[in-house]
């Protein structure tokens, strides 16, 4: 009877052991993870999934992801501090830092470009072939949409003058309404074209390049304590092909790989504020 009681004793112990364990993990408190929206929703949080369970297993707590209806909405949300660490739009990043204190950690590695595609073997040869066109581009607000039109703009044609400018929802938007013949000409970039299906990403080809620049940005907020920055920022340079979550990401994108941000990437984004902050405030 002594016997059978110890063992039962120690059954309620281990049974109560993993109930209060369960109860600890249960009451720490998650990670939120917001990234800008530049594709759509259920393929951003499929594509991060990865990067998702990376940072869940090092860090020993949830990761929950976050995003939100539009660029403007998503940079509110992020200033307003809904998110512990955010993957932003360069230009929004650097604007979270100059006036929000936010931590720039990592980028990643291969430059956002602004592409201008068309469809297939469509007889477009210059930038003059967009007068008197349809710009499909996704939010406005999008860094590639911006560095394409102050490029259109500065080789002489002005958006509502020389072209008309149909906004939709997403980079995919954009080349889908390129194919069904709603634009001539949509905006991209390499990071949202490499995770498009490949059908879409294929029916489409570059005809103007603007050129490099920082895409997207990793930051912490500044309610984050030095230590837990600094520990984020180390996991986040170890994910790449070397690991199994970081191969099969990198593996489903053009990013390349995770490196340090530095003083010169933030300060070259200046360039981009002015045009930011009056786009910021002509959007609704």
């Amino acid at each position: 009877m002594h016997k059978l009681t110890n063992i039962c004793c120690i059954v309620f112990l281990a049974i109560l052991s993993l109930q209060t364990s369960a109860e600890v993990g249960s009451k720490i408190k998650p990670l939120q993870l917001g990234i800008v929206p530049y594709i759509g929703t259920r393929s951003l949080v499929t594509s991060y999934e990865p990067m998702r369970l990376y940072l869940e297993k090092a860090l020993g707590r949830p990761v929950e992801i976050y995003t939100a209806t539009g660029f403007k909405s998503f940079y509110l949300n992020a200033q307003r501090g809904d998110f512990d660490l955010v993957i932003s739009s360069a230009h929004f990043a650097r604007m979270l830092q100059i006036k929000d204190k936010f931590a720039p950690l990592v980028r990643y590695s291969k430059g956002g470009r602004g592409l201008i595609v068309k469809v297939l073997n469509t007889k477009f040869n210059n930038i003059d072939d967009l007068r008197g066109q349809i710009i499909a581009t996704p939010d406005q607000l999008s860094l590639a949409s911006i560095v394409c039109m102050i490029y259109l703009r500065d080789n002489g044609l002005l958006a509502g003058t020389d072209f008309r400018v149909l906004e939709v929802p997403s980079f995919a938007s954009a080349i889908l309404a390129v194919q069904k013949g709603e634009a001539k000409a949509a905006i991209s970039a390499p990071g949202a074209l490499g995770q498009m299906p490949v059908a879409l990403r294929e029916a489409v080809q570059p005809f103007i390049d603007t050129g490099e620049f920082v895409s997207l940005i990793f930051l912490a907020n500044p309610r984050l304590d030095k230590a837990t920055t600094e520990h984020l920022k180390s996991l986040l340079l170890k994910f790449s092909i070397q690991t199994p979550e970081g191969k099969k990401f990198f593996g489903s994108n053009a990013f390349g790989s995770l490196v340090p941000a530095t003083p010169n990437d933030m300060n070259n984004l200046d360039h981009y504020l002015a045009e930011t902050e009056r786009m910021m405030r002509a959007s609704p």
